[in-house]
């Protein structure tokens, strides 16, 4: 077994998997599948003003060429935008902004929130209608572990793991046990197994050592609590632990199997 650890994503993110035998080649894997996770932090970071995705915010009203992999990703978050009634929505950038939650890159103004119909995208492209903020904060930290897990297979490594904070995937014929950190210590949570696994904590307010929030269209803040969500893949049981955290109890059962997922009551 190989792993390695390195600091991206806002956290720490590893890879694992089964060794080949041939050192040089899964340094190769291990190097290539880290490369994917930094391209899509690259592209698609709301913090670095550089990002493809600042370019986008930064010019509401243009037409503007992105990285294949930032338009697929605009793609399944405008379609979850709908799929979930609003549930989750990538336009709350504005919002999060004048809470200081995320950075300011911008001199025009903004609206706080928008919805799914004010963004679109036409082949490689992608365009601004009204002044929003998109950020993909939602999802892409799950799209990210998708990329670097497709990217294993496609090198027919037989199994493996790639663990970034709160988004694991699991794949082949790995069974790894979940345990989850409570007041109490730790308890069993579940066994994945070509499976995907995403926890997200929802606040009601930013602070200092969890300065993240969730938000629904009106810039309200769910219940205090924890999510966890498993899936296919990590980019949809990322985006849904928002979407739950945003839904009544006794419906988050059903609105997670719609998507093909299951909600995990702790």
């Amino acid at each position: 077994m190989i792993k390695r650890m390195r600091p991206l994503l806002g956290t720490f993110v590893e890879i694992g998997f089964n060794a080949s035998g041939d050192s040089e080649m899964d340094q190769r894997r291990i190097e290539q599948a880290f490369s994917e996770i930094e391209n899509i932090q690259s592209q698609m970071s709301f913090h670095n003003p550089n990002s493809d995705l600042s370019r986008l915010n930064k010019t509401p009203g243009e037409w503007v060429d992105l990285p294949s992999e930032t338009i697929h990703l605009l793609h399944l978050a405008q379609s979850l935008y709908f799929e979930s009634n609003g549930l989750f929505n990538c336009t709350v950038g504005g919002h999060l902004v004048d809470q200081n939650i995320l950075p300011t890159h911008f001199s025009h103004d903004y609206k706080p929130i928008g919805s799914g119909d004010d963004f679109e995208v036409n082949g490689l492209s992608a365009r601004i209608n009204r002044p929003i903020l998109i950020t993909l904060d939602g999802i892409a930290k799950g799209f990210a572990v998708d990329q670097a897990i497709n990217y294993l297979i496609e090198e027919k490594v037989e199994s493996g793991w790639v663990n970034a904070g709160g988004d694991l995937r699991v794949f082949g014929n790995l069974e790894m046990p979940i345990h989850q950190r409570n007041e109490h210590g730790y308890q069993s949570l579940t066994k994945l197994k070509d499976q995907a696994l995403a926890t997200s904590r929802a606040n009601r307010y930013a602070d200092p050592s969890f300065p993240g929030v969730i938000v629904n269209h009106k810039g309200q803040t769910p219940e205090a609590g924890t999510i966890s969500v498993t899936a296919p893949s990590a980019w949809i049981a990322d985006a849904l632990t928002k979407v739950l955290a945003l839904t009544p109890e006794n419906d988050r059962e059903a609105i997670a199997k719609k998507f093909g997922a299951n909600y995990l009551k702790v």
